[in-house]
């Protein structure tokens, strides 16, 4: 008369029912993997832009230093990736340091070594009859590309 007490064939869980369990774990860890790898992608991006906006504050302090030249705007703008230690450095801090390349920068900042490219773009010289624009700075890399849009 006992409903509950098992009998000998009835021994644990049927095929189907496993199934159905293993289905909705699967389902449930896909989605699980979705909202992780959109909260990565969001925190990169998210990264890329301060340093993008780190970049662009950098400049303009080059541009408005009153101890910047003419000729040191024109220098800059002749190759201003390989010109950031030189004139840009010295307007960033990283948690206290000044970076001396922009591999030492992404460095400081977090990016992982040879993933990440940082182009700096030319700054306004048309006041100084120069024939440049200001370009913001790039930040390519994480398969992504950030800038700066006024």
């Amino acid at each position: 008369m006992n409903r509950n007490k098992r009998t000998g064939n009835n021994q644990g869980f049927t095929i189907v029912e496993l199934i159905v369990v293993v289905t909705v774990i699967g389902l449930l860890a896909a989605v699980a993997v979705g909202a992780y790898n959109k909260v990565v992608n969001d925190a990169k991006i998210a990264k890329s832009t301060a340093l993008v906006n780190t970049l662009s504050t950098a400049k303009s302090l080059f541009v408005a230093d009153p101890k910047t030249a003419p000729g040191d705007i024109s220098t800059y703008n002749g190759d201003p990736d390989g010109n950031f230690a030189k004139y840009i450095a010295q307007y960033i801090r990283v948690n206290g340091v000044q970076p001396g390349s922009t591999d030492q920068l992404l460095s400081l900042s977090g990016f992982p070594p040879g993933v990440v490219a940082v182009h700096l773009g030319t700054v306004d010289d048309s006041s100084f009859n120069g024939g440049h624009t200001d370009q913001p700075p790039t930040v390519t890399g994480y398969g992504l590309t950030a800038t700066n849009t006024p």
